[in-house]
């Protein structure tokens, strides 16, 4: 049996379907289990982005969700409608080879870079035995620096810590508890968020 694409879920949950393919949809539905959880959790996890942007859905449905349907998934207008872009990681240094001859004390930094858009964040991440250092850089190429930006670190559902960019655009959470972070920017068209910005379980090099 063939199953339905993310698109064809995606347009019956948003009732974008027209009234021939919408019976076609639900015919199928009745019959694949597969497709029914399918489209179970994807009306969940665009249920959560719809209603309100601080929450999240369970971190394995996102993760599954995001990295699935992410190229297909409309932007999403809060009820302000500002606009949520998910940034997409672009670079991330610990999939480099380490450079000849160079050492470290300690844990290796991890930088990473994500993108959404024409805005940029590139996050620098430094590791403990129980803490975490997280210092940043919001940048575009329209704007080059965004200063007195509103960053928030998220776990779990919830907003752990706040701070704001200075003038050129840079951001620190300074040894704050080891923990799976979301990392959120209050951009003035919108949020971005970069999901899973550093993993509590992440093997350090």
């Amino acid at each position: 049996m063939r199953h339905l694409s993310v698109g064809t879920l995606i347009d019956q949950i948003e009732n974008k379907a027209d009234v021939a393919a919408l019976a076609q949809t639900n015919q199928h539905l009745s019959e694949c289990e597969r497709c029914q959880n399918n489209a179970g959790e994807f009306s969940q996890l665009l249920t959560f982005l719809n209603n309100d942007a601080t929450n999240e859905p369970p971190a394995d449905l996102l993760e599954w969700g995001i990295q699935l349907f992410q190229p297909v998934l409309r932007p999403t207008e809060s009820k302000t409608s500002k606009v949520l872009r998910v940034a997409k990681l672009v670079f991330d240094s610990f999939e480099q080879p380490a450079p000849v001859g160079i050492r470290y004390v300690g844990s290796v930094p991890r930088q990473l870079l994500f993108r959404a858009g024409k805005v940029d964040v590139d996050v620098r991440i430094e590791s403990g035995d129980d803490r975490v250092s997280l210092a940043g850089q919001v940048l575009s190429e329209s704007e080059r620096f965004f200063e007195n930006t509103p960053v928030r670190l998220e776990s779990h559902g919830v907003v752990r810590y706040k701070t704001q960019t200075n003038p050129v655009g840079e951001f620190l959470f300074d040894e704050v508890p080891q923990d799976t972070y979301h990392l959120s920017v209050d951009l003035p068209d919108g949020q971005v968020t970069l999901f899973c910005v550093h993993r509590r379980d992440a093997v350090l090099a």
